[in-house]
């Protein structure tokens, strides 16, 4: 920019023509003058700038003007200004600022003191929360002290009141005792208790005791004749009289207690075929007959197995095809011997013939049926005779069969397709008699095993608790004869159970194959016959990855057979930490109350799943009347229980290995030559070799080589090298291998053992056979045949197992060798295909959800073992069979805790419900509220209530929706949401749906029914949660008077429910298979209606009388014993059903029959006298029953002599009868007599003497005697308020039906 000289312009240009921008002139622009003055003026400093630059100066200078003085002294008065302004703000900013960092140090010094304090506090909250957490600790050690001492304080009250029951029952016997022994009677069992009074430590109720009864008479109580044993009097009411003469009762011949102890002795009465979930079925058909069987194979084998299946079971159906060819190259003997065995193990046969047999048809109709009618059940199916040539054995066999009876015969069917079609008619009748199909189920059943939550009701589970699979487990090791040396451990066991006080666990220790299994199950099969009286449970552990190998379902297991013990016992949790903290309390209950204690038998207790954690129970005091034993092995026994007294078994002596060994040989019908035998014992001289498994597996192979002098000694020399029976076992595997093995089944041994070792829990002949290529039923008996009797595997719960725990190091060693891992890794992959493909198909069955997830689990897929566990009828199976444990066990794995597993549950119910369609009527709504229901109850258990509660309400829509709102199940589903509401304390809200459940039930069923009288039980406990006693008492007692009129006390016993189903079952088949007429299957019949009748199944437990009756009459005459017995059990049907008229002809026939053929003072002739007399009276035929009781007096005074208490029951009864006549002046002295004895013999405050006193009270009151009545009334008032144990009944006069008379005695005595 230049300077003021650079303005200077000419004349010419004060005239400056005008340019736009764009060049375009449009005017002039005229300047301005301006007054200049002299640019000395301007001051010094402008003056020497332009004297230094006088050329260029700046625009600045040449506009530098000396301009007014106004304006500069303004423009300076403004600068002023702004000058002390800022100067100002500077000062203030500068203030500020040293204000804000004054702040700022006083902020980080209180910032330092808070630091400082923040620390301290937190130092003193540390201190605080670890003081809290010592006393924690120091308050649940004094809690644990505290219940510990009152433990031991309980128990040693227990234990001192039981002694004291125990002398005064001790003083009672023998003051029992010396009275009969004055009156010359002689017990023929002085070991029996013979007790003098009511026991008061029995079960009101039960009804497996004695058996005479006389219910109260009228106005006055009639005291319980007693039984006519030398024995000594009954002690408990019986409210009805229903003889069970038969295989397992006979009151005539043995004591009450023993005969019901083998009736509840499931073991040797339940053949084995019925405890599997495997239903066999053996083929025998010739070659002419091949196609009948082709055919059923083919058109009706898979419906039948569709229907196991739906109930949890499988058929597996073994047909051995004979080829003259083949069996050319097959050993003879081991063929017959496979045949044997498989056609032995069946519990079905099934027979074709046709003109032919072949050379082992006479054998297998021997062993499936002729050898055994009863056995199974036969059927056999004869094709019509064409030829002219068929053998004569074949028409040899057919008249046989039709002689032997007992068996289904399908005759002269014309073409094989007709025979395969009737063998499939026959056959589905008998499976669904097996299945338990044969009556359906109504809906007051289902209903009722709702309500009880039983688990039983979902279709497709078979032994929820595993009772079955124990029961086999102590068939096969009960079925050993090895009991060497063992002597002297039962008088150890025996002295443990038999010592008084709570005792620790006695502990079983021993090396592997030395035989403690077997020991334990023989004593308990001495136990159970010696003592009846005592519950006996246990549990066997099998493979470390079995089932049984859960210590929460051995626990839940067992809860619920103690729980089968008391009446109305509450549904099993599904929260496993419940059980196993419930279960000490069930022991203690249940073992309190049986009369000869609990004892707990538990095998191989160190193989179960952390055993320290789950059974920390055994360490603190047993209930007195428990005895637990266990059993360890040696080496891996935990030390806190070596502490425990222990039982070392040792393994056999020299001599006791000779023993065993030619026992064993001579079972099985073979031997050893003195050569051979010496070396056997010379070689078992080691612990490892003197173990009984070693020389029964090394027998066992012998036998099966017996009769080939060589083949003995050769393979006594291979076996003999092993030093162990790992590896007996090894060897044993590698002949077999070497003898059944061709060239076209090369590799099928290791094969089939390489699946079974990968496998959980064994596999089935059926899914053998689908997983291996190449597999026949031909190889596979064989097989199976050959090992089961080498003691390698057994059969159990349906499945093919490895029988011992060293079988699965043998067969390690024996199939798997340096690529063991991707072996088995191989394996695995093919089991969880195999079980994918079985899943697809519908819904799965319990095999399934037994291999499935723990297959997935092995393997570490989480993806799919999610997806598996996620599959609702997967969870639903689980859940049925008690597998909660496991369950949560597999949601742990994949990263889920209990909500989050519940809301997936939740969801895939929901997803299910939404695409019901897609399922093809295999899923129903009826299914999808069944899931809710089971959710709900499932996640209720764990706690997670708010998801319980959407889940129950989901199943209450449901069923609204897919059923009629006032259905009954709809009632069910309100009585479990009212549940939840009621544990939840909304008291209201249940109380509500209780009373909309209670309607629905009274429209559909009464008012009398017992789904109502469930319901007013719920609504009672509910409302005394309330605390509203008044309204809870009320419901108590009407829900009371409904149940008497349903059931009969004797149906409401514990042991009455605990009538197993398949005793029933299997005594339904015998009587199907028994044939003609006969004294057995007459008896059979009896014991058919006494089942039915224990089971208020009044309709069908008098037919099965009728026809007991009729049979009987026919095969044994009309003046038989066993006449008598139908006749008294028809009579007492009739008298339980109020038919007087119908009932007194049959007890008075009976009556005479008795007496014909017994001694007048039998105790079967009594006891026709007693119910005879008590129908007389209850017909108002007063005069024909006095002459009876008459005679029951004087029976009883023969028997127990004059002054016993026996005789005063039957005085009081008599009395009581001459009262109600009037005949107060005969009466009176009878009274007398009766009180007499019972304070003579059973003290002066005996409830029997309470009795008698009222009665006699209300004798003197119809006398007149107003002032003798109410002293004794009185008495007998203060006798039962001083007993708690006196159980009083109303007293209601027979001359007055209101009862006015009894009110009119009480406000005579208490004004």
């Amino acid at each position: 920019m230049g300077n003021g000289a650079s303005f200077l312009r000419t004349q010419d240009d004060d005239d400056i023509l005008g340019t736009d921008l764009d060049g375009s002139s449009k005017g002039v622009i005229k300047r301005i003058p301006i007054e200049m003055k002299p640019r000395g003026k301007l001051g010094n400093k402008i003056t020497n700038s332009v004297l230094r630059k006088p050329k260029g100066g700046s625009l600045r200078s040449a506009l530098s003007i000396d301009l007014e003085n106004p304006e500069v002294e303004r423009i300076r008065r403004e600068y002023e200004i702004y000058r002390l302004n800022t100067e100002n703000e500077l000062q203030n900013l500068t203030r500020e600022k040293q204000k804000l960092e004054t702040d700022n140090r006083r902020l980080r010094a209180e910032l330092t003191v808070l630091q400082r304090t923040c620390n301290t506090m937190r130092q003193e909250r540390d201190a605080a929360y670890e003081e809290k957490q010592q006393a924690l600790v120091r308050s649940a050690a004094f809690e644990h002290d505290r219940d510990k001492v009152q433990r031991v304080f309980k128990i040693f009250r227990e234990t001192k009141e039981s002694e004291i029951q125990n002398l005064l029952r001790a003083k009672r016997e023998l003051e029992n005792k010396l009275n009969k022994l004055a009156h010359g009677f002689f017990s023929e069992d002085a070991d029996n208790t013979s007790r003098t009074g009511l026991d008061t430590n029995s079960t009101p109720g039960d009804w497996w005791t004695t058996v005479e009864n006389d219910s109260s008479m009228g106005s006055q109580i009639q005291l319980n004749p007693p039984t006519l044993t030398p024995r000594g009097p009954e002690t408990i009411r019986f409210p009805m009289s229903l003889e069970f003469d038969g295989p397992f009762t006979d009151i005539n011949k043995e004591d009450w207690s023993s005969a019901m102890a083998n009736l509840n002795q499931i073991i040797p009465v339940i053949p084995e075929q019925s405890l599997s979930s495997a239903i066999r079925m053996y083929i025998s058909a010739p070659k002419d007959a091949q196609g009948e069987v082709d055919t059923f194979m083919r058109e009706y084998h898979p419906r039948l197995n569709n229907v196991c299946e739906q109930e949890g079971r499988t058929l597996v159906t073994v047909h051995l095809f004979y080829d003259e060819l083949d069996s050319a190259h097959t050993n003879q003997n081991l063929q017959i011997g496979s045949r044997k065995h498989h056609a032995g193990n069946s519990s079905i046969f099934l027979a074709f013939l046709g003109d032919c047999t072949n050379k082992y048809t006479a054998l297998e109709y021997r062993v499936g049926h002729l050898d055994h009618p009863s056995t199974r059940t036969a059927v056999f199916c004869f094709r019509e005779i064409r030829s002219s040539k068929s053998n004569s054995e074949s028409r040899e066999l057919r008249n046989q069969i039709r002689d032997s009876g007992g068996v289904k015969i399908i005759d002269g069917y014309p073409t094989p397709t007709k025979g395969a079609e009737l063998a499939y008619i026959e056959l589905e009748k008998i499976i669904n008699i097996e299945l338990g199909l044969e009556d359906g189920r109504s809906e007051e059943d289902e209903l009722e095993c709702r309500e009880g939550d039983i688990q039983e009701n979902i279709p497709g589970v078979w032994d929820v608790n595993c009772n079955y699979e124990q029961m086999e487990a102590f068939n096969y090791a009960v079925k050993s004869s090895c009991e060497l040396a063992f002597e002297k451990h039962y008088e150890r066991l025996n002295a443990h159970v038999l010592s008084a006080g709570p005792l620790p666990p006695l502990l079983i220790l021993s090396p592997s194959g030395v035989g403690r299994t077997l020991l334990m199950t023989k004593w308990i099969q001495l136990q159970a016959e010696k003592a009846p009286g005592s519950v006996v449970l246990y549990h066997f552990v099998g493979a470390d990855n079995s089932i049984g190998a859960d210590p929460v379902v051995m626990i839940r297991r067992i809860t619920s057979q103690l729980m089968q013990h008391v009446s109305s016992p509450p549904s099993l949790t599904s929260d496993p930490a419940r059980l196993v903290e419930e279960f000490p309390r069930w022991l203690e209950k249940v073992s309190s109350r049986t009369a000869g204690g609990v004892i707990l038998v538990l095998d191989s207790i160190d193989r179960l799943l952390q055993p320290e954690v789950h059974l920390k129970w055994l360490l603190d005091p047993l209930p007195v009347d428990a005895r637990v034993i266990v059993s360890a092995h040696e080496e891996t026994c935990p030390q806190a229980w070596r502490s425990w007294p222990t039982l070392q078994v040792e393994p056999l002596s020299n001599k006791n290995v000779k023993e065993l060994l030619r026992a064993e040989l001579a079972t099985l019908g073979a031997g050893l030559n003195a050569q051979d035998e010496t070396k056997v014992l010379t070689h078992c001289r080691t612990p490892a070799t003197c173990v009984p498994l070693y020389v029964m597996v090394l027998s066992r192979h012998i036998a099966d080589c017996y009769g080939v002098e060589t083949k003995v000694t050769s393979h006594l020399d291979a076996l003999l090298t092993s030093s162990d029976c790992v590896g007996l076992y090894i060897k044993v595997l590698e002949l077999v291998k070497a003898d059944l093995e061709t060239t076209e089944s090369r590799g099928l041994t290791r094969q089939i053992l390489r699946y079974l070792y990968t496998s959980r829990s064994g596999l089935s002949e059926n899914e053998l056979l689908d997983l291996i290529p190449g597999l026949s039923w031909g190889f596979l008996a064989l097989f199976c045949y050959t090992l089961h009797q080498r003691l390698v595997i057994k059969y159990q719960a349906g499945l093919i197992m490895f029988a011992h725990e060293q079988v699965y190091k043998a067969v390690h060693d024996f199939s798997f060798g340096k690529d063991e891992s991707r072996v088995v890794n191989q394996i695995q992959q093919k089991l969880i295909h195999y079980f994918k493909e079985k899943m697809s198909c519908g819904k799965p069955s319990c095999r399934v959800t037994e291999e499935l997830p723990w297959l997935l689990c092995e393997v570490g897929d989480r993806e799919h073992l999610r997806a598996c566990i996620l599959d609702m009828f997967v969870f639903q199976k689980m859940y049925a069979r008690g597998r909660c444990n496991e369950l949560l066990h597999y949601w742990n794995m994949v990263g889920s805790d209990k909500a989050s597993m519940a809301q997936a549950y939740l969801d895939a119910t929901k997803d299910m419900e939404d695409s019901v369609s897609r399922y093809e009527g295999q899923v129903s709504l009826a299914d999808i509220a069944d899931l809710y229901e089971t959710l709900g109850k499932f996640i209720k258990d764990l706690g997670q209530f708010n998801q319980a509660l959407s889940a129950l309400q989901k199943a209450l829509e449901v069923r609204e929706t897919a059923l009629d709102p006032d259905h009954p199940i709809v009632a069910h589903s309100l009585h479990q949401l009212a549940g939840l509401h009621a544990h939840w304390s909304k008291f209201t809200s249940a109380e509500s749906l209780y009373n909309q459940a209670l309607d629905i039930y009274r429209t559909a069923y009464g008012n009398d029914h017992m789904m109502v009288a469930r319901e007013l039980d719920a609504l009672a406990v509910l409302y005394q949660k309330q605390e509203k006693l008044e309204h809870a008492d009320l419901l108590k007692k009407k829900a009371m008077s409904i149940k008497k009129g349903v059931k009969t006390p004797r149906t409401m016993t514990p042991r009455g429910q605990g009538m197993d189903t398949l005793r029933k079952r299997a005594l339904h088949l015998e009587g199907l298979c028994m044939g003609p007429d006969s004294a057995a299957q007459g008896r059979t019949l009896n014991e058919l209606g006494v089942l039915n009748y224990l089971q208020n199944d009044f309709d069908t437990a008098e037919k099965f009388f009728k026809r007991s009756l009729e049979m009987r009459e026919n095969v044994m005459g009309p003046d038989h014993l066993d006449i008598a017995q139908s006749l008294n059990n028809l009579a007492a049907l009739y008298n339980d059903r109020k038919m007087y008229s119908v009932a007194e002809p049959l007890y008075e026939r009976a009556l005479k029959i008795r007496q014909q053929n017994l001694a007048p003072d039998h105790p079967g002739v009594a006891s026709i006298i007693s119910h005879l007399a008590l129908l007389y009276r209850k017909q108002g035929k007063h005069e024909r029953a006095e002459p009876l009781y008459k005679q029951t007096v004087e029976i009883r005074e023969r028997a127990f002599g004059p002054d016993h208490p026996s005789v005063a029951t039957a005085l009081v009864n008599l009395a009581v009868l001459l009262s109600q006549q009037n005949k107060h002046n005969e009466a009176e002295p009878l009274y007398d007599r009766a009180l007499r004895i019972y304070e003579e013999s059973l003290g002066l405050h005996h409830p029997r003497v309470a009795e008698t006193l009222r009665n006699l009270a209300l004798l003197k009151y119809d006398q007149r005697d107003f002032e003798t009545a109410a002293k004794l009334y009185k008495r007998a008032t203060e006798i039962k308020e001083q007993d708690t144990t006196y159980q009083g009944k109303d007293l209601i006069s027979g001359r007055s039906s209101s009862g006015d008379t009894t009110s009119t005695v009480k406000n005579l005595l208490h004004p």
